[in-house]
């Protein structure tokens, strides 16, 4: 691989609980769960951008004390995964990126899903609004 195609790789930061994984009720001892269901098209999505070569890197506003059991759902869910950034608090998300001058097109997308509901079925990195011309 390139410089050039590393570069050119996609960089996907997905929240956990609620968009990979169901955000199960009883939140407060999820500790105790070794499975959680995996919402519709978060197995297949991630397993196709990992195989591409693009970057994973999920999020989640879990304590770090909580790491192995949050690796080991994901794990028993079937998510592919690049990085796990823990504990980044659960208010409000901002994705700030630059764009070059020469560049016509937006270098950040953001999605919200419905909780626990679409999962990434309709997450769509092939739209049209975000390609050149």
């Amino acid at each position: 691989m390139t410089t050039n195609d590393w570069y050119l790789k996609n960089t996907y930061f997905i929240d956990i609980d609620g968009t990979l994984l169901e955000h199960i009720e009883d939140y407060e001892n999820i500790e105790n769960y070794s499975t959680l269901r995996a919402l519709p098209m978060a197995v297949e999505k991630t397993k196709e951008w990992y195989k591409r070569g693009d970057i994973i890197i999920l999020t989640t506003a879990r304590p770090e004390r909580m790491r192995d059991i949050t690796i080991e759902q994901l794990d028993n869910a079937g998510i592919k995964y690049h990085k796990l950034l823990m504990d980044i608090g659960g208010g409000i998300r901002y994705l700030i990126n630059d764009v070059p001058k020469k560049y016509a097109r937006d270098k950040a997308i953001s999605y919200n899903v419905l909780r626990n509901i679409e999962g990434l079925q309709n997450i769509d990195d092939n739209d049209q609004r975000y390609i050149d011309g």
